[in-house]
């Protein structure tokens, strides 16, 4: 099929496709899709993935940004009619509802792609991830390897390291090891949970303004003087106070989480 619509893998673009039919199978099988279900694939590139997860989806939904996979994945998949592929950036345009959601994600958009997961809903998600990557949504917080990324995972997910992939599983192979990772999202343990969640989702906001409407969502205020009050109680720092919510850094959150449990518990 690669031959055929002459596409050359470029291995610099993160190109690289799943080729072994048994770590094929084993990762549609850790997305556990029921037969009623709809699937969300980011990616699909030459379609290895694709086709076993329309084995086992209702109906699945495929973004991919490379122009020059379409035609091949039309092709491949031409009299499959719960199939629909959107050309698009997985980053940027509007993501179809789904239950469940797959990707043999590039390299250079999985963080980027990560914090995306954590503003849209889905039962589950497995994703192919940069070893590396891997570990840094496990780390537990006494590790030098805890970061951002780790208290996000804690916070929103179950998160599981279901096995490594080994380069000869792929073509080309990569440069770096990867790993298959499984999310299943948590329920807020209590308020603080929450708002800590609701904060975080509304990242294209300042943090003052942020907070307030977290605390409304959350339920741990019930007006917005109140809540306009609460953030005035926790004492940050006008820089946290002023930066998009976002851009906060996992200082600024731990703190925030902190300064929240103090106040609302003692």
């Amino acid at each position: 099929m690669l031959t055929k619509h002459r596409i050359q893998l470029d291995p610099a673009q993160d190109e690289q496709q799943l080729i072994d039919p048994d770590v094929v199978k084993r990762f549609t099988d850790y997305c556990n899709i029921q037969r009623d279900e709809t699937v969300l694939e980011i990616g699909p590139g030459a379609g290895n993935i694709t086709e076993a997860l329309l084995e086992k989806a209702r109906y699945l939904i495929c973004i991919e940004k490379n122009q020059k996979y379409i035609p091949l994945l039309r092709e491949r998949f031409r009299d499959s009619p719960k199939l629909k592929v959107i050309q698009d950036d997985a980053l940027k345009t509007y993501l179809p509802k789904h239950d469940r959601l797959a990707s043999n994600l590039p390299y250079m958009i999985a963080e980027a792609f990560y914090q995306r997961t954590l503003r849209i809903g889905f039962k589950s998600a497995a994703f192919i991830v940069p070893a590396g990557f891997a570990d840094s949504l496990l780390a537990e917080p006494e590790s030098p390897e805890y970061s951002k990324l780790s208290w996000l995972s804690r916070l929103f997910y179950e998160t599981t390291l279901q096995e490594t992939v080994p380069p000869d599983a792929y073509l080309p192979a990569p440069r770096v090891s990867t790993a298959i990772i499984t999310l299943k999202p948590k329920a807020p343990m209590d308020d603080i949970e929450k708002t800590l969640m609701e904060l975080v989702q509304q990242g294209d906001k300042y943090t003052k303004n942020a907070l307030r409407e977290a605390l409304i969502r959350s339920k741990t205020c019930d007006t917005k003087s109140k809540a306009r009050q609460l953030v005035k109680s926790l004492n940050l720092e006008q820089r946290i106070l002023e930066s998009w919510a976002s851009r906060l850094s996992l200082n600024d959150l731990q703190h925030i989480e902190e300064r929240l449990t103090h106040i609302t518990t003692g």
